[in-house]
């Protein structure tokens, strides 16, 4: 009897061991977090979309038709979201840039309007092919006459006869870089809206009539409507960036 409940009691520890040594399924990982920043354009509190009017207060009426922004350097302290990064508004929408990451480490942004010197300034064939100072990616961001970015395009056309009559007969044209015109702009407590399980996203804004209509600096388009950045017209330049600057807020 007793070598017959010792066999039981062998059985039943093994049985019970091989349970506990059962192996266990494979863990899901969990999914990848985004994060998307977006640069709204915004006129009168209303999205702004190209080729929409304009009421100056100088008395005119103009309109954009295209707006375009290469940045670097969009961080968070230590925590990087973009090394760099282009705008295109009327090709790519809104989108400013997107990164894999948790909105906890982006609640403040600091980023460069711009590509600083040396980087300004070197080989744009270099850069990791899907970055998008490659010039295969920067394309017409980038002078070829001479070397170094354009940080910031704005081109359009104006209206220069307000007699009520649309006949938007001058185009006015921006093509904003060169060193002296790199900026770099901060936001804090930023606001994220959770878009997903996976994606969050936070929008600037950028002010359609603080571009050229700010009280006390307007910027005449029926005078004032060209610059390459040229050394004769950097007062101009540096102008329209302090503005294009100044017009991108947080939401």
């Amino acid at each position: 009897m007793k070598r017959v409940f010792l066999i039981f009691v062998i059985v039943v520890i093994g049985f019970s061991s091989c349970k506990k040594k059962k192996p266990e399924g494979p863990v899901t990982p969990a999914a990848e977090q985004v994060v998307e920043v977006h640069l709204v354009p915004t006129l009168d509190g209303q999205v702004y979309a190209l080729n929409e009017v304009i009421e100056s207060s100088l008395g005119y009426r103009y309109f954009f038709t295209d707006i375009k922004l290469l940045g670097t350097d969009m961080v968070n302290g230590p925590s990087t979201l973009a090394s760099a990064f282009l705008y295109n508004y009327q090709v790519t929408g809104t989108i400013l840039a997107t990164a894999v990451g948790n909105k906890s480490s982006f609640t403040n942004l600091s980023m460069n309007l711009g590509v600083a010197d040396p980087l300004n300034h070197a080989d744009p064939s270099l850069p990791a092919n899907a970055s998008p100072l490659n010039i295969s990616n920067a394309g017409d961001m980038h002078w070829g006459w001479n070397p170094g970015y354009i940080f910031v395009k704005l081109e359009g056309k104006v209206d220069t006869i307000p007699d009520g009559i649309d006949n938007f007969d001058h185009n006015f044209v921006f093509h904003l870089g060169m060193d002296p015109v790199f900026r770099t702009t901060n936001f804090t407590d930023l606001n994220w809206t959770v878009v997903s399980d996976t994606k969050s996203k936070t929008n600037l804004l950028l002010q359609m009539r603080t571009l050229f209509d700010q009280p006390g600096n307007e910027i005449d388009l029926r005078v004032n409507y060209t610059s390459h950045s040229a050394t004769s017209q950097m007062p101009l330049t540096n102008l329209v960036m302090d503005q294009f600057k100044t017009a991108i807020v947080k939401e």
